[in-house]
């Protein structure tokens, strides 16, 4: 027959166990609200006339307490609330503190567990969904997530940073945008501020100078064509090579060539329906959208003619190395230039300008591909939470959805 466990008795020591605690602290009374929606529990240190200092942990006298209460989890479906009068100790050498408890942070209305609980459903949900489920408001929630947040960003150790993907994505309506930097080898969020451009860059050197980093070790940016990105960079990392991204030099042939559609018409009809099969990669076609865009190119040269420019240029990957590809390129810009589609040209007129950081893809094999999806991500995360008015609130959940912190 198995033997089971004898329960230790009294109150004391059950509640003691169950919050975790040691001496000298001890419960001394529970109370059960007459609605059992609520339990109350009352902790004391039993009159002890001497504590730790919280700064230098001396044994002092015990100047004085103040009552505290903290939320804590809830026990048997009712909320639970811990009391406790704390003392404050005089120190010699820190003068009157208040002493710190081993259940919760100093001057935080909630226990350590309810902390831990909260931000473990903050990671699978939203945060209007756990204020609802743990019955708590949001502003504390988010102060949840930028105290775990700043803790993890306290540890990070930037000294081996080489290659990094820039990129910025939309925070709010009204062109409000956050800067995301992150390692192009591990994949992992190395640095998020608002804005856009050169000062992000000056932002981001700062960053790496207070995590043992040093801009100056930055070898390789991995960006879009933005000037004021290639301004920052030039000037506050000044040995990185940089590499203007291949997702971003596809998307804008495909911007130039909608642009084009939308312009013409088809049989006599605006054609939007024939959208999403002149952006798709060429090799993506399905035989039936083959005839489509044969009949297209058939029926509209200048659309025809814009879709086989794009095609061009997203072949320029497909050459083994950078003297093909060089070769490639300037064949296709010359082409573009002696033709009369405006749109084109001015997406030729940028390859041309930066032709030699194009071409560094073929040395160094980076991209943004990342990056994108992490912006999807990042997106999702703001519709989710239906916007954040608060940018730096907004900058906080996404270092503690996909900054890879661990709780």
């Amino acid at each position: 027959m198995m033997r089971y466990p004898i329960m230790e008795s009294g109150l004391d020591r059950y509640f003691r166990r169950l919050l975790k605690v040691n001496e000298p602290w001890k419960v001394v009374n529970v109370k059960l609200s007459e609605d059992t929606e609520r339990t109350d529990i009352y902790l004391s240190t039993g009159g002890a006339t001497r504590m730790p200092c919280p700064e230098c942990g001396k044994m002092c006298p015990v100047y004085d307490s103040v009552e505290r209460e903290w939320r804590h989890l809830d026990l048997c479906d009712s909320h639970s609330f811990i009391h406790a009068d704390v003392p404050r100790v005089k120190c010699e050498e820190h003068g009157v503190k208040r002493c710190s408890v081993p259940w919760a942070r100093p001057y935080v209305g909630h226990t350590y567990r309810f902390e831990e609980v909260a931000l473990a459903k903050l990671r699978v949900t939203s945060i209007s969904a756990v204020a609802r489920e743990m019955d708590i408001g949001y502003d504390v929630l988010h102060g949840m997530i930028k105290r775990f947040v700043d803790e993890k960003l306290a540890q990070m150790d930037l000294s081996g940073l080489r290659r990094i993907c820039v990129d910025e994505t939309s925070a709010k309506r009204g062109h409000r945008y956050i800067t995301v930097v992150t390692d192009a080898d591990t994949g992992r969020i190395v640095y998020i501020t608002e804005g856009k451009g050169a000062e992000g860059m000056v932002r981001f050197a700062e960053w790496m100078r207070k995590h043992n980093g040093d801009p100056d070790n930055v070898q390789l940016v991995s960006c879009d064509f933005s000037k004021s990105f290639l301004s920052g960079i030039s000037a506050n990392l000044p040995n990185a090579d940089i590499v203007y991204d291949r997702f971003h030099l596809c998307k804008m042939a495909n911007d130039a060539l909608d642009k084009v559609r939308s312009k013409n018409q088809f049989n006599g009809m605006r054609h939007k329906w024939i959208r999403f099969k002149l952006l798709k990669n060429g090799k993506d076609l399905t035989e039936n959208d083959k005839a489509v865009i044969f009949d297209i190119k058939q029926d509209n040269r200048e659309i025809g003619k814009a879709y086989e420019m794009k095609e061009s240029l997203i072949q320029l990957y497909d050459y083994p190395d950078r003297a093909s590809a060089h070769e490639h390129l300037k064949r296709w810009v010359d082409w573009v230039m002696g033709s009369t589609i405006f749109k084109m040209k001015n997406v030729a007129r940028t390859v041309r300008r930066h032709m030699d950081k194009i071409l560094n893809w073929f040395d160094h094999r980076m991209s943004n591909g990342f990056l994108e999806g992490l912006n999807g991500m990042i997106q999702t995360t703001k519709r989710v939470g239906r916007g954040f008015p608060n940018t730096l609130n907004f900058i906080y959940m996404v270092y503690f959805k996909h900054g890879r912190l661990t709780i």
